[in-house]
């Protein structure tokens, strides 16, 4: 019985030993410091009862109920745990303390195997209003020097209201990777007047998991499954991250700007904008639905315009920095919107080599002036380089709201857009290419259109036509290639020129007007080259003007074949150029095919405007011509 008597004790004083480890006496109480937007307090930190007893320095301890005001910002969590801390407690307790060593230095200081908490709550004004964001199971790991390897953040919460509803965002499970905190917080409270410190990483990469956003103003929702990124840098502004922001907020809630403050505004918006950079970001499987105002209010009068609801997806947006000598490129895929009356699809959009560094040089360059006041030379520096535009796999089919009847609609397809403007000089591209094929329209029976009652009237039911001009600028020559500028129709031809003008100095991409029209003056084409292929056009048009003249094509061909040389020498003269197109165009009415035309100029130096300009009529200008024309 004794030892069993002992033996239950020790079990009682060992339970007993053991729930007490567990409590966690506060050893601080009411820490508060700082002053007007710097403002700390924590109602008790806590430390395990083991700790306290032994006098050892915890390498565990919890902040009860923490707040910190930092600017617009306020920071709120009812608990925040830390474990596995390799600094002292007053290292973190400096965190809190209303030093005036800047926060980010203090930060660095900080160490700890893992900081989390259940929930945090941040209140931002922006303008009249309060912006909430609950940030729910908040867990940072490895956190050596404020630099944290990995922060989770379970779920998060925003809500932004706004004057006609409010506007929610929630997010899932979001991750980021070498989260740079010092770095960060450096951002908001260092001004840099030079606005020139080289970038530093934020953090490496990051992932949100379902993103939702409704708008109840609009009637608008929008759902991401994805969100990641990498390499997000960034540097401090003239004015620091949190004077910019407070800044565009106060000038965002104006309706009125002074100048100065449109200036100020200007440069501000300016300096964010240079003052970031990301390596990558993408977007996959975008859900979008919106309902227009109208047809919500029609729920309650079961009007049809209740089921107007308009839906759309996009299967991936990115981007992707230039880096490594590779362009900057943007791209969005799988575009598709529309109601039950019409719909739209996108197969792919990409805009490559883009550049607004020159717009944002430009406009660092204005040093107070307003836009409205500067010259043709100045905006001339704002223009931003494009580089090429791509589209591909467009189709739409939506109702034709201005028809002649309703059942009107607008149907077309587009296979390929393509639109490059590059290599600028003084902001205009001297390499230009835009290129469109297989642009489809479905002609309707009923069209009042000329071209259409035209085409429809040849038999066609769709026009599918395609074009391209390319044009380069060569500086060591003087040159301007036109590589080509041609458009071509399904089942209709083709026409295509190709050529060289010569001349063409580096005055004519000036932002002097004057010198920029004396310069295209000068310019001299040095040669031209026409090819035209029949594909089933000029058969279609001899079908039907001779069922018109009741005679057979067969024979009005041979009409117009005959015919054809005496009209070209009546339009131009006699000349053994005009003989030789003449003869050239019959034998191609004769028989279709391809028809090739060569013009030179006479004069090595070319034929330009002044040459044009001064022939009294297209006779004298077509005898400064060497022509020459095949039929194939």
């Amino acid at each position: 019985m004794r030892l069993r008597y002992r033996a239950g004790i020790c079990a009682l004083a060992l339970m007993a030993g053991s729930a007490a480890l567990q409590l966690e006496p506060a050893v601080v109480r009411n820490l508060v410091s700082g002053h007007a937007d710097r403002h700390v307090s924590v109602e008790a930190i806590r430390v395990p009862l083991w700790s306290a007893a032994f006098a050892q320095s915890a390498d565990s301890f919890s902040l009860d109920n923490a707040r910190f005001t930092w600017g617009d910002f306020t920071y709120e969590a009812k608990r925040i745990d830390f474990s596995g801390v390799t600094v002292s407690r007053s290292e973190i307790e400096s965190l809190f303390s209303s030093a005036s060593e800047p926060l980010a230095d203090r930060l660095m200081r900080v160490g700890a195997k893992q900081v989390t908490s259940p929930e945090i709550k941040v209140t931002q004004k922006i303008g009249k209003e309060t912006q909430t964001i609950f940030y729910r199971n908040v867990t940072l790991n490895d956190v050596v020097q404020g630099q944290v390897a990995k922060a989770v953040i379970g779920t998060m919460a925003v809500e932004t209201p706004g004057g006609k509803g409010n506007l929610l965002f929630s997010y899932g499970r979001t991750t980021i990777s070498d989260l740079n905190t010092p770095a960060f917080v450096r951002l908001y409270e260092t001004k840099d007047e030079s606005a020139s410190a080289p970038m530093t990483r934020i953090y490496s990469d990051f992932t949100i998991e379902n993103l939702d956003v409704v708008d109840n103003a609009e009637n608008v929702s929008v759902q991401i499954a994805r969100l990641n990124g990498r390499d997000v840098m960034a540097r401090p502004t003239k004015d620091s991250w949190g004077g910019a922001m407070s800044f565009l907020t106060e000038m965002g809630g104006k309706e009125n700007l002074s100048p100065e403050e449109e200036t100020r505004l200007t440069t501000a918006m300016v300096d964010i904008l240079g003052a970031f950079d990301i390596g990558f970001m993408e977007a996959a499987d975008i859900r979008i639905k919106a309902t227009p105002k109208k047809a919500a209010a029609a729920k309650d009068r079961k009007s049809k315009d209740q089921n107007s609801l308009v839906a759309g997806r996009i299967d991936r947006i990115a981007f992707t920095g230039g880096t490594g000598g590779q362009p900057a490129e943007t791209r969005l895929e799988g575009l598709e919107i529309g109601d039950q009356d019409g719909r739209a699809k996108i197969g792919t959009i990409s805009l490559t080599g883009f550049s607004f560094t020159p717009m944002l040089n430009g406009l660092k360059a204005l040093q107070g002036k307003r836009i409205d006041e500067l010259d043709q030379e100045a905006l001339r520096t704002l223009i931003p380089t494009l580089g090429t535009l791509r589209l591909s796999g467009i189709d739409v089919d939506v109702p034709n709201k201005t028809g002649e009847k309703k059942t009107d609609r607008v149907n077309f397809s587009l296979k390929d857009f393509e639109l490059t403007a590059d290599k600028p000089l003084n902001g205009l591209p001297t390499n230009i290419r835009i290129e469109q094929r297989n642009l489809v329209i479905t002609l309707p029976s009923n069209s009042t259109d000329d071209l259409a009652k035209q085409l429809t009237a040849l038999g066609y039911k769709t026009l599918d036509s395609s074009f391209l001009v390319a044009a380069t600028w060569n500086e060591t020559a003087n040159e301007i290639a036109l590589k080509e500028v041609s458009v071509q129709g399904q089942d209709m031809g083709s026409l295509s020129l190709t050529g060289t003008i010569g001349n063409v100095t580096r005055d004519l991409f000036s932002a002097d007007e004057a010198t920029a029209a004396a310069a295209l003056i000068g310019a001299k084409a040095k040669s031209a080259d026409i090819v035209v292929e029949d594909k089933g056009l000029l058969g279609r048009y001899l079908a039907q003007a001779a069922k018109d003249q009741k005679t057979t094509p067969e024979a009005l061909r041979t009409i117009y074949a005959s015919a054809a040389p005496f009209v070209v020498s009546a339009m131009m003269g006699n000349s053994e150029q005009a003989s030789t197109l003449g003869q050239a165009i019959g034998r191609f009415i004769a028989k279709p095919g391809k028809l090739t035309i060569n013009a030179q100029p006479k004069n090595p130096s070319g034929f330009g405007v002044m040459d044009a300009m001064m022939a009294s009529d297209p006779k004298e200008a077509l005898a400064k011509l060497n022509i020459s024309a095949k039929v194939e």
